[in-house]
């Protein structure tokens, strides 16, 4: 779970005005500067290299993400062609969010589902963790369906919402890797995948 730390989306911040800066620079001395092709070309090259790093460094300051969900599913290529799970940035602010209220989480996976744009989690940890993410109210989103698990008495139930306990060994958990999993959806019975986010 990478999200960029508010230091760094400062830097980027002014590495990206200081890109600006550099485009302005060169657009206003060009005439100077231009005496042949090679001149326009090299010019043009280094308006291409500073317009990158304005991109770049401004998505990095604007969203506080990594941009590797611009070239791929968040960079997370380590299942199958089609298998893969996709981490929004909406996704991973929620994230960030949650393990930063509740640090007790111990591990937390990102479920598969059939519904576009619904977050399944499921998370781990012990009664007075579980108890703290149930009654925040900060962390509640309408399209995520957390799913918490009791660790001592290995039972799992929705953090909010009417749900009763069940116990875990129902889901028939199976991981396949340190980073992958296969479960029974409680809803639909049918067997998925799960990605671990942290542990």
């Amino acid at each position: 779970m990478r999200v960029i730390p508010v230091w760094v989306r400062a830097l980027a911040a002014v590495a990206g005005a200081a890109g600006v800066l550099a485009i302005v620079l060169l657009v206003r001395h060009a005439p100077d500067q231009v005496a042949g092709i090679p001149d326009i070309i090299g010019l043009g090259a280094q308006a291409i290299l500073f317009l990158c790093m304005v991109v770049l460094f401004g998505y990095v300051a604007v969203t506080g993400l990594p941009p590797a969900h611009l070239w791929g599913p968040s960079g997370l290529a380590w299942w199958s062609a089609g298998t893969e799970l996709t981490l929004t940035p909406e996704l991973q602010r929620f994230l960030a969010l949650l393990r930063q209220r509740h640090p007790g989480l111990r591990e937390c996976w990102l479920l598969d589902t059939a519904v576009p744009g619904e977050w399944r989690l499921l998370a781990m940890a012990d009664g007075p963790a579980l108890d703290a993410v149930r009654g925040d109210w900060d962390v509640r989103r309408k399209n995520a369906r957390l799913y918490l698990v009791d660790e001592p008495s290995r039972t799992v139930a929705l953090a909010w919402g009417r749900s009763s306990p069940v116990a875990f060994a129902t889901w028939d958990w199976e991981p396949q890797s340190d980073t992958l999993a296969e479960f029974r959806c409680p809803v639909a019975g049918q067997v998925r995948l799960a990605q671990r986010l942290w542990s």
